[in-house]
This record gives C-alpha cells, structure tokens and sequence, in this order.
C-alpha cells in the first residue's frame, strides 16, 4: 500500500478500553484465550481481530474468534499442540481443541519481496511478515481492522475503525480499487458486510466494486461455491441478491440465476425461498447447499426439460436435464460432486411426487423425500399449479 494511503490515518492508534467498547472478558472464547496466553508467554504478541471485535462492538453474537500473532507459522506450530499450517497463498495456522478450531494468522508486511501478483494486480502468494502496524494496512475495511488486547481489554484502532461501526460506514483502508485488484473476494465481503450490518457504502467504493467486478473470474471455482454459501447461507440473502444484481455480480457467481430474474415468476420463486431461508437461520435452523442451489439452478432445468408440473414428467428427462444445467454452472462456480447428486435427487423427486399415488410408497422411502417435499411446497407458495400435490403429500405424512 502506499504511503498516501497509509498517511491517511493516525500513526500513533487510538486505544479504546472497556468503558467505550464494553466488550467483557467472558464473551471471549476460552480456547482464543488460552491460545494468546501461551503466545503472549512464549515471547509473542497476541491478539483477537476482525470480526469477534466488530461483532461484539455492535452487541451481535460472533461466530469467530480469529487471532493474529507476530509469530511465524512455523513457531506457532511449535508452541503450540494440535495445530497445523494450511494454504499457500496465505499460510495461517489452524489449532484444533476438540471440535473447535481457531484461525491464528501472522501479522502481513507491505514488503513486496515475498508477494506474487497476477497481470491483473490479484495477489497470488503473500506470505510476508511484519508487525502490528504494518498488518493494519494490509486489512481489507476500516472495521475489521480492530486488534483486542486480552490481558488490558483495550481495543487497538489505527484506522478509525471504532468510529466508523458506530457510524454504519463501510470504508475501504487505502484506495478501494488497488485493494479490490489484490483480492477480488474483498468485493463479496463489502456486499456481504453490507447486508449484514446495515452499512453505509460511499460512492466511490460502490463504483469501484462495479469497475473490478470483472476480476471475480480470475477466482477459482471452488472458491467461488464457498463465497456463494458465505453470502447466502448466513441470514441476509434476499438483501444480498438483490445488491449482486445491482453491482453486476451475477455474472460471475451465478450466471444461470440470473438469466432467469427478469421473469417475475422465476424471481417470486427464488425470492420465496431466500425469505424461507433467512427465516430457518434465524430460527437455527439446518441449512443445505443442495436445497439452496437446487433453487437458484431450477429456472434453468425447466429451461431445458420445459414444464415440470405433470405427472407425464420422466425422471430420466429431469436427470438428463440436470447433468447439463450442472455441467454449464460447474465451468464458473464448481459444486461438489455430493451436493450435485443431492441437488439432482431433489430434482428428480419432483416427477415423483406428483405421480399419486402410484409412487407414494417409493418417494416417502427416498433418503431426499424432506428435502424433495419442502421444494414442492415452495413451488406452490410460489403460484404454481401442481394439482394439490403438496395437500395431499401434507395429509399423507400427517398420518
């Protein structure tokens, strides 16, 4: 980052103690804790960051509990029991404690020695290291960028980051176009962060997310299918949706859905089941990738199969059908082969079901019949005409 970027904030941080952040010692998780002790022991410095910080400032309850230290991969894993180093582009280290794990990163350096960039400017291998200091600016947005000091409870804040959650400003550290072109998923999070928290985003950085949305397809697919279940598998994906269509996101996530969203009945649909989505999260309860997607691509299997509300339907025609629907949304987004078939079972129940009650018998057996069923409810709480099917699927299993 440059130093006009870095120049921009304060050099000395703002520290915040508990009075103002009112985070209290016992919202932390025990295992962060335990972590930054035996860091802070070994002759290293620890902290929790990101998320934990933002999240509890705003009294909402996190999920993670991520910590950074100025230790070395490599010297954690030595102090440290039941840890072991993952990725290459970024080395972190995960430290398992039954079945909790604790991300611990490496604080980043501006140091280009040890970074590899793309033509286009996306970071390839970053695995410099530095202090406190220089780990602020390689952070993606002011409000992640909080560092909580467990032994003082004192929150440490070169960026302004305090004052922007208070204010709901979503704010880029350093030009919001160079940090987009280092990692392009920096755009789903703004949109993610957006949605979530009810931020404000300013014109520039919206401008800039439309500019380099083009640089989504430089991630790779798999990547890709993990962002997308980030997005709208965590409570907010009405909201969500409808901000990747205005920042031109689609493209690059979910071609096949949004080929589909300029027909009222297929965006009612999806829509539907988003709401029904956020609802069941909110509720904790279980959701599935298989049934998401199952959602997002059917629009395009009844593209190519036409109308599935017969009961002349052949499954052989939906499963056909459905192999080539996957196979397309696979060249941008690759889902796993386990969440393809699940997708294509809840699919292909769907000509099942409707053939009452001739195959009433095999479709309750069928291990996705849940699944299959609650999909044939939505279609009709959608306005599709399926002949009662769900009513009578409804009485049979009350019984």
């Amino acid at each position: 980052m440059s130093l006009v970027a870095i120049n921009q904030y304060k050099i000395s941080p703002e520290i915040i103690g508990i009075s103002k952040h009112r985070i209290q010692p016992d919202q932390i998780d025990n295992d962060a804790k335990s972590i930054i002790k035996k860091l802070n022991k070994g002759g290293f410095r620890g902290y929790i960051v990101g998320g934990f910080v933002r999240d509890s400032i705003l009294g909402l309850k996190p999920k993670d509990c991520d910590v950074v230290t100025n230790a070395t991969p490599e010297e954690i894993k030595n102090l440290l029991p039941r840890t072991r180093i993952i990725g290459k582009r970024f080395k972190i280290v995960h430290a398992r404690s039954g079945r909790n794990i604790t991300e611990i990163s490496t604080f980043r350096s501006s140091n280009q020695s040890n970074t590899k960039k793309s033509s286009e400017g996306l970071l390839l291998r970053d695995n410099n290291y530095g202090n406190i200091e220089d780990d602020v600016f390689r952070r993606d947005f002011t409000i992640n960028a909080l560092y909580l000091d467990v032994e003082k409870m004192e929150i440490i804040d070169f960026v302004e980051g305090f004052q922007d959650i208070k204010n709901g400003d979503l704010k880029s550290i350093g030009d919001s176009f160079e940090r987009f072109k280092e990692d392009p998923v920096r755009i789903l999070r703004a949109i993610r962060f957006k949605a979530k928290l009810n931020l404000n985003i300013d014109n520039k950085l919206g401008k800039d997310m439309k500019k380099l949305s083009y640089l989504l397809k430089e991630i790779s697919s798999g990547r890709k299918y993990e962002e997308t279940l980030k997005l709208l598998l965590t409570g907010n994906s009405q909201s969500i949706m409808s901000e990747m269509q205005n920042h031109d996101l689609l493209d690059y996530l979910l071609p096949l859905t949004k080929d589909f969203l300029n027909s009222k009945k297929d965006k009612r649909f999806i829509f539907n089941v988003l709401k029904n989505t956020d609802e069941r999260y909110k509720r904790n309860k279980t959701l599935t990738p298989s049934f998401l997607f199952a959602v997002l691509l059917w629009p395009a299997l009844i593209n190519k199969t036409g109308s599935l509300n017969s009961k002349k339907i052949k499954i052989h025609n939906i499963s056909r059908a459905a192999n080539l629907v996957l196979k397309k949304h696979n060249q941008n987004c690759f889902i796993p082969a386990r969440i393809q078939q699940s997708i294509k079972e809840t699919w292909e129940l769907q000509a099942m079901l409707l053939k009452i009650p001739e195959k009433s018998k095999i479709a309750l057996k069928h291990k996705r019949f849940r699944a299959g069923y609650d999909f044939l409810l939505l279609r009709e709480k959608s306005g599709e005409n399926l002949g009662g099917a769900g009513q009578w699927w409804t009485k049979k299993i009350a019984y």
